[in-house]
């Protein structure tokens, strides 16, 4: 029977957490509340601007859902019209690509940056039911409301909020790693593929949804502004993999379209292409 408390670890000290969630090394007190693991050491990842630095209150939760459900059906809607078809069609061909693909899951996965949840939910509707799933993410606020909207009965599914450059995980605690555009969300895309490495078990898989911007694009000058763009240039990716240790390393392009202007997004920047990939790798 899978353990959490078996796999985590202080990110600082890299030894294992007790179940009181005190490093016996550093001292460092973290906590568990609302169905989240909140592993973020402060010194190590306190600039990174998603961080919630609210306390996690039932009152505060209650709220933010509250709030959340009455502006975010018109935000997605919004979002999603402001689309073209080549970039709706994207998606589509991208998600169709990675749900085949998803039968083949097994043993405990480890789905990095599941944000709201979008390939959280493609592997609770095409995984195995018997899949144990681990959600990571920077923001324990994001997990918390995304495990009650989610998989709120799934005694399988397990959150930590956990940076991904520096995850509070121990060395071969996964068979698998998912993700929808980890690699364009998380700084430092060297640490973070080094990390994805260490956490697998060997043979482990990697199935990631991404996103590919050209390196001489007003797209890329906002990554690099922001630390992400080795995350979302092909060539630089796949050679951070190899260079972390993966083999088989395999990108697919599923598709591209010139990206419209929306006031959501940074990146890609209006008018510059983006391609569609999946990337997969192995340990």
């Amino acid at each position: 029977m899978f353990d959490i408390h078996a796999i985590l670890q202080c990110p600082k000290c890299r030894c294992p957490l007790p179940e009181s969630l005190v490093c016996p090394q550093c001292g460092t007190r973290y906590t568990h509340g609302f169905g989240v693991y909140n592993l973020i050491h402060m010194e190590l990842s306190g600039e990174q601007e998603y961080l919630n630095r609210e306390e996690l209150t039932e009152d505060y939760l209650a709220q933010f859902l509250s709030d959340e459900k009455v502006s975010l059906s018109t935000e997605v809607d919004d979002y999603y019209a402001r689309m073209n078809k080549e970039t709706l069609d994207g998606f589509a061909a991208q998600d169709l690509y990675v749900r085949k693909r998803l039968h083949a899951l097994q043993g405990t996965v480890c789905d990095l940056a599941t944000g709201g949840g979008n390939m959280l939910q493609l592997v609770l509707d095409e995984a195995p039911a018997d899949v144990t799933i681990v959600c990571t993410d920077i923001s324990n606020l994001e997990l918390a409301v995304t495990r009650r909207k989610r998989c709120p009965a799934r005694e399988n599914v397990y959150c930590v909020a956990t940076d991904g450059r520096y995850l509070a995980v121990q060395d071969s605690s996964f068979d698998w790693i998912t993700s929808f555009a980890g690699f364009g969300n998380i700084p430092d895309t060297e640490k973070v593929a080094s990390e994805l490495y260490r956490v697998l078990k060997p043979g482990g898989r990697l199935l990631i949804k991404g996103s590919y911007i050209e390196k001489d694009s007003r797209s890329y000058a906002l990554a690099e502004s922001v630390g992400i763009a080795r995350g979302m240039v092909e060539e630089y990716l796949l050679q951070d993999l190899r260079d972390a240790g993966f083999a088989k390393v395999q990108s697919t392009v599923v598709a591209e379209a010139v990206w419209a202007e929306n006031p959501y997004d940074l990146i890609p920047a209006a008018g510059d292409l983006q391609r569609f990939c999946v990337i997969e790798a192995v340990k």
